[in-house]
């Protein structure tokens, strides 16, 4: 019989955030902040990319249900989440979860809905320009009612 030995490693990180010392909160969101500054161009061409893409699947998409359509359209959505945040235009972010959601929603059901899914993708083009304006809360919630009618 051989003799079996439990290590647990402390975590680094642990003994780290007991440290005094480093950044002041301030001054580290401030860096972050400068960060997200140099780095919002090329998101926002990304963002702007992955809309396009998915006008162009969208488009090519037939008039029936397609799994694997449906699959591809949320693997190109999915990754423009987080984006919008970066590229000062929060609502894209929201608009795609609610277009994942519905993608999501449609395929389990086996159903298809060609203008949920239209007005999906018109919203996120609409919201690229709107930016962070009042009236983009709107257009959000109206997307969410939309998926929501065929959540299970």
């Amino acid at each position: 019989m051989t003799n079996v030995r439990f290590v647990f490693p402390k975590p680094r990180l642990a003994k780290l955030l007991k440290t005094p010392g480093g950044l002041p909160v301030a001054e580290a969101l401030e860096r972050a902040q400068a960060n997200l500054e140099t780095i919002r161009p090329t998101c926002l061409a990304e963002l702007q990319a992955l809309l396009e893409l998915t006008e162009a699947r969208f488009e090519a998409m037939g008039r029936d249900f397609d799994d694997q359509q449906l699959a591809d359209l949320y693997a190109v959505a999915v990754r423009g989440i987080g984006g919008g945040e970066v590229c000062l235009v929060p609502a894209v972010d929201l608009a795609l979860t609610s277009l994942c959601d519905l993608l999501d929603h449609l395929r389990t059901a086996r159903r298809y809905d060609r203008d949920a899914i239209a007005v999906h993708v018109q919203a996120w083009r609409m919201l690229m320009v709107m930016g962070d304006q009042p009236g983009a809360a709107a257009v959000v919630d109206g997307l969410r009612k939309v998926s929501a009618r065929y959540a299970a």
